[in-house]
């Protein structure tokens, strides 16, 4: 806890948040909530019998153990994922996880910047040396392989929907574009469209069904993604790298931070280093087997998705593949930060004790960055003013 105090003397003034919900859906966790300790309510035996079956239960057995009331979803709920292995969910504020995305991108450098994942760091960067060196190649024979197979590398779209819009002077148009040839499809699996379809699927999952799970997926899914698009894009419009189709010299030319209006103006000469649609991908790929890791099918399922989607962007020329591993690597980074903040590990179960409580421990759950100030009246002898504490918990 750090703690300031302001004060003075007596007089003066003070100062003072498509397709995966199908893996979801048939799914049925066991929620678990605390049961009433008072012993004018439960008596210390039936408290202990109950402990006793719960702890018999398989996993996801399905049964509910907290009176909630009809038409409500109870505001705290327990998934047991695998025998021993129980989750915490609160259910999410409504867009509370945009104010989570300055924390994120806050502790994103002190949770990986740390002499352990030292090794991982050198494998991203002589995995992207190495690529680097055979960008050219890597490209040629992709292309060659498109054509052999008879797949188009034309980047084909038709416009679902158009609106037009401008903030001031600048064109920001609400369209959707769907694809309209096989490669463009595979391209398509990293289209923004495609992850806010995701992640809206799981939010109404989570609300029709009343699953916590579900609707904190969905608030991570938007945490994570937008969190790694803001330094995804930070990063392209920092390092101006060529698009493969674009580049005017081998592996392309890099134009080092280009001003606003030369990047908005010709983005596709600028933008392809690092990837943002892999980097996208992985990060909903990895909120989504965190939060579900019974169904071991997930990951394989997505990694399998974005090998073709990684091809798709070779083929087209809109990445080479050196683009690859930093984005892959800042999309897995900021999910696991996402989902840690996101739900919180139950303790296993203690004996009951002889008071008649059943022996569970309240998860313990960060408070919002937000809401860890708290200001209290001080007095000390003829002092007087504020006290401000800073508390995470």
């Amino acid at each position: 806890m750090v703690k300031f105090t302001f004060s003075h003397h007596p007089g003066r003034w003070l100062l003072g948040v498509f397709w995966v919900l199908a893996l979801s859906a048939s799914a049925t966790p066991r929620l678990v909530a605390e049961y009433p300790t008072d012993s004018s309510q439960v008596a210390a035996s039936d408290t202990t019998s109950r402990l006793a079956a719960d702890l018999a239960a398989p996993a996801d057995s399905g049964k509910l153990k907290v009176k909630v009331k009809p038409g409500h979803r109870p505001w705290r709920t327990d998934y047991t994922v695998a025998p021993g292995v129980t989750y915490h969910y609160e259910r999410p504020g409504q867009l509370r996880w945009l104010l989570h995305i300055p924390r994120d991108l806050v502790q994103f450098p002190g949770t990986y910047f740390k002499r352990d994942n030292v090794p991982a760091f050198v494998a991203i960067a002589l995995g992207s040396a190495a690529l680097y060196a055979f960008d050219d190649q890597i490209i040629r024979g992709s292309q060659r392989f498109g054509r052999y197979i008879g797949l188009d590398n034309a980047d084909i779209k038709r416009d679902l929907f158009y609106i037009p819009v401008r903030l001031g002077s600048t064109k920001v148009p609400l369209e959707m574009q769907v694809p309209d040839n096989l490669n463009t499809t595979f391209y398509f699996l990293g289209d923004g469209w495609t992850h806010l379809s995701i992640a809206t699927s799981f939010l109404a999952y989570g609300i029709i069904k009343k699953d916590n799970r579900a609707s904190q997926t969905a608030s991570q899914l938007g945490e994570a993604i937008l969190s790694t698009g803001l330094v995804v894009q930070a990063l392209k419009r920092t390092t101006g790298r060529q698009s493969p189709f674009r580049s005017t010299q081998d592996r392309g030319r890099w134009f080092f931070l280009p001003s606003y209006n030369t990047y908005q103006n010709n983005v596709s000469n600028y933008d392809a280093f690092p990837t943002g649609h892999l980097a996208t991908a992985m990060a909903t790929v990895t909120v989504i087997a965190e939060n579900y890791p019974e169904y071991k099918f997930i990951r394989p399922v997505g990694y399998s998705l974005m090998g073709v989607l990684g091809y798709a962007m070779l083929n087209n020329g809109v990445h080479w593949a050196s683009d690859y591993p930093l984005g892959i690597a800042l999309g897995y980074g900021f999910a696991k930060i996402a989902v840690r903040n996101g739900r919180t590990r139950v303790p296993e179960p203690t004996a009951p004790n002889p008071d008649g409580g059943t022996g569970w421990q309240a998860p313990k759950h960060p408070r919002p960055w937000y809401r860890q100030p708290q200001i209290s009246p001080y007095s000390l002898g003829p002092f007087q003013g504020l006290s401000l504490s800073w508390m995470p918990r």
